[in-house]
């Protein structure tokens, strides 16, 4: 650039000098225009310069677009990594899938098995096995007021020609859906109790999840046995029963049914109790109103005392005109 400065500086030197020679018998030009001559010359060199530029930039971007194996390797192995993570996740998922996951897109399950079978037989001793030894178990029979509760397991007593036209003692009971008798641990006053169960996954509503009327089942059961233990002559029937579900009850787990006595007034009791799992969480809410009926004192209560579980005899029940009925012992007696 400073070269082009000079030479067109030089022009008007020469320009004189021409004019000068004696001899020039040509045209006669001016400084100015020789001056925009050699400018309109350095601009057409400048662009042909810019031209020379893009066209190289573009030859170079052409041989890249050409030959793309550098641009697939790159690609191949993001695929490959995405891949892999989502491979990853997959598994992880499926062996380890969120509380959440399991409710919108459950496991499905196998049919209750036949309850006769060897497997059958030995599942049911194996989930007796972790019944009786659950952590949450263990610390109730080992409660400073141990000695004021008592320990039962209803059905146990009823014979089979009974239990075959019991709802949760014959069609529900089985491996698969309510696999173990209920194991009862109720205060000797019969004010409250806790009551352990199963629950498999034939008794879902959505799979996975236990069906919310059988749950209402198991409350209704459950706040008779206190009720009937608290009216004159051991006897009633559920007038109301007033439910809130707190949280889904997934299947194949143990929870725990607590009950309490609310009131109890002449021929009518009333109780409220819920549905926890092992962990404390409230599932379900619940209170219900149990009315003796005025019949009552011609019924024979003993099947009634045999499904619900008969407190230890030395606490024995008062009976209407039903007969002498076996003892459960304490366990803590």
């Amino acid at each position: 650039m400073q070269r082009t400065l000079k030479s067109m500086g030089a022009l008007p030197s020469m320009a004189k000098a021409l004019d000068l020679d004696a001899g020039w018998t040509g045209p006669q030009h001016s400084p100015s225009t020789m001056l925009s001559a050699v400018a309109r010359r350095q601009l057409l060199a400048s662009k042909k310069l810019a031209h020379r530029r893009l066209h190289a930039r573009l030859s170079s971007t052409s041989s890249n677009s050409s030959n793309p194996s550098g641009n697939i390797s790159k690609y191949l192995g993001m695929a490959s990594a995405a891949s892999t993570l989502a491979a990853a996740s997959y598994t992880a998922g499926s062996l380890y899938p969120p509380t959440i996951a399991t409710y919108v897109s459950p496991r499905s399950a196998p049919p209750p098995p036949d309850p006769n079978a060897p497997e059958s037989i030995a599942y049911v001793e194996s989930l007796e096995d972790s019944l009786q030894t659950l952590s949450i178990l263990e610390a109730h029979r080992q409660r400073d007021d141990a000695r004021q509760w008592y320990e039962t397991r209803p059905f146990v007593t009823l014979s089979e020609e009974r239990r075959a036209n019991s709802l949760t003692a014959g069609a529900l009971r089985g491996p698969g859906k309510l696999a173990l008798p209920p194991l009862v641990r109720a205060k000797r006053d019969e004010s409250e109790s806790w009551i352990f169960l199963h629950v498999g996954r034939g008794l879902c509503g959505h799979e996975g999840i236990i069906h919310g009327g059988l749950l209402a089942t198991l409350l209704d059961e459950s706040f008779g046995r206190i009720a009937l233990l608290n009216l004159p002559d051991k006897v009633g029937v559920t007038a109301n029963l007033n439910i809130s579900y707190k949280a889904p009850t997934r299947a194949d787990q143990f929870i725990v049914i607590k009950t309490r006595l609310v009131e109890q007034n002449g021929r009518k009791v009333t109780v409220s109790g819920c549905v926890e799992d092992l962990e404390g969480t409230v599932l379900v809410e619940a209170t219900a109103l149990f009315i003796q009926p005025k019949y009552a004192k011609l019924l024979n209560t003993k099947q009634i005392r045999e499904i619900m579980g008969e407190p230890p005899i030395d606490e024995p029940l008062t009976e209407g005109t039903g007969s002498p009925f076996p003892a459960v012992v304490a366990l803590d007696s």
